[in-house]
């Protein structure tokens, strides 16, 4: 079979991801992709961050390995960003997938024109999902009473109203559409494959590919560091890594610390990022009385200056929600000790194996899993050694580039079954 004068079994694939902007880890994980035989086009919103990408991520300004294009994001009828533009990207580049992101998925639903492009080009629809805080279709009231809807703000919605169900069900029929359109499913995390299948996407077509920080830069990092750094510590030191935003909880861990220095005064937290709450938490440690036992180190990204703060502490905490700085501070040894994130934590953290898991929202719950490692250095330094084991052997940058390879073959494959009959 032959798609625009080629052997399909010969060409190269091209693929065209749409993301909200171009985070430093993604550059990384996209250059890995193409090195790995994959033709990759980048459209990304014209001023280089879209709504879609939350307050404080760094987006570098950086030259490309790959072809990028910046097209006007715009806010559709229906409320959400797309865009603008986008179809004609697609004639121009003749993709042979599509990868969308949310909300530019639904440029599927509501642009009846893209989606004609679509099917006349013969280009396969991914979803890139993020499987966190979304129901199976016809469960929407019990899995939020199930479930408590975590806001932007870093509150729980525990008690959901008429209208947040009506809005979700309507949401529900729109990702019926959508799912309905695309060839398959790019998974972050592995376990929740039942909410496309209960859409009617086929188990075969979901693919698990996990996400990665640049994991070959920080064991190089680590590997340097560890040879030329004279690392003292003092077992009492916790580190978190994040943007100072609600849902992190950051404020959370700053009173797990408050409610441990009464019985270990010489406990130590560094805080790695910046954020909108920076000046609310300083306030906070100040009035709480551990402002002498809490560095804030500002944005580190650099993977060399990363590491140093890593080295030099104990144990990581991600007290709210987040992900990649999990796969981060695994690659320098460290155990880690969460609670909900977005879901890949479930992959990435075993309880009692390379870390806890401590009750959402509990900071008594939070403080005694800190204790429990801090005064045990023995376990600390098992724990760490799991964590790196992890992500050398199982979650790094190449494993995650290589699921989706094999998730853009397979869905040639699939489309050149389908033209075979």
């Amino acid at each position: 079979m032959t798609n625009n004068g080629k052997n399909l079994s010969d060409k190269r694939i091209k693929v065209l991801f749409t993301f909200g902007g171009m985070p430093h880890y993604l550059k990384a994980l996209l250059r890995n992709i193409q090195r790995k035989g994959i033709d990759i086009v980048v459209a990304l919103p014209d001023k280089g961050k879209g709504r879609s990408i939350g307050a404080g991520v760094y987006i570098p300004d950086e030259e490309y390995d790959f072809k990028v294009f910046y097209l006007k994001e715009c806010t559709g009828w229906y409320g959400k960003p797309f865009l603008k533009g986008l179809k004609n990207l697609i004639v121009q580049e003749r993709p042979d997938i599509l990868v969308f992101i949310w909300p530019y998925i639904l440029q599927i639903v509501f642009d009846p024109f893209l989606y004609k492009t679509l099917r006349k080009l013969d280009v396969s629809i991914l979803l890139r999902e993020i499987p966190f805080q979304v129901p199976p279709k016809g469960e929407i009231a019990g899995y939020f009473r199930r479930n408590p809807y975590m806001t932007e703000s870093g509150t729980y919605l525990k008690h959901p109203g008429i209208l947040f169900i009506i809005r979700q069900y309507m949401l529900s029929f729109v990702r019926q559409t959508y799912y309905a359109r695309v060839t398959g499913v790019l998974h972050y995390a592995e376990g929740n494959e039942n909410i496309p299948v209960s859409y009617g996407v086929p188990p075969d077509r979901i693919w698990p590919t996990f996400n990665s920080p640049d994991t070959t830069a920080l064991l190089e990092a680590y590997e340097i560091l560890k040879e030329t750094e004279n690392i003292t510590k003092n077992g009492r030191k916790i580190i978190h890594i994040g943007r100072l935003v609600p849902w992190k909880k950051t404020d959370l861990l700053i009173r797990a610390v408050s409610v441990l220095i009464k019985d270990i005064p010489d406990i130590s937290l560094v805080i790695v990022g910046d954020g909108p709450q920076r000046k609310e938490l300083e306030n906070l440690a100040k009035e709480l009385g551990v402002a002498a036992n809490v560095q804030f180190a500002g944005a580190v990204y650099k993977p060399l200056e990363l590491g140093k703060y890593l080295m030099e502490a104990d144990v990581y905490v991600l007290a709210g929600m987040g992900g990649l700085s999990i796969n981060e501070a695994m690659a320098f040894g460290k155990p880690v000790i969460c609670s909900v994130c977005d879901g890949t934590e479930k992959d990435l953290v075993l309880d009692s194996i390379n870390g806890y898991f401590f009750r959402p929202d509990d900071v008594y719950d939070l403080a005694d899993k800190i204790r429990q490692l801090i005064l045990h250095p023995e376990r600390i330094k098992k724990m760490g050694e799991a964590s790196q084991k992890i992500i050398r052997e199982k979650i790094n940058i190449n494993t995650v580039s290589d699921r989706f390879v094999e998730a853009f073959r397979k869905v040639t494959a699939i489309k050149n079954s389908m033209e075979e009959k």
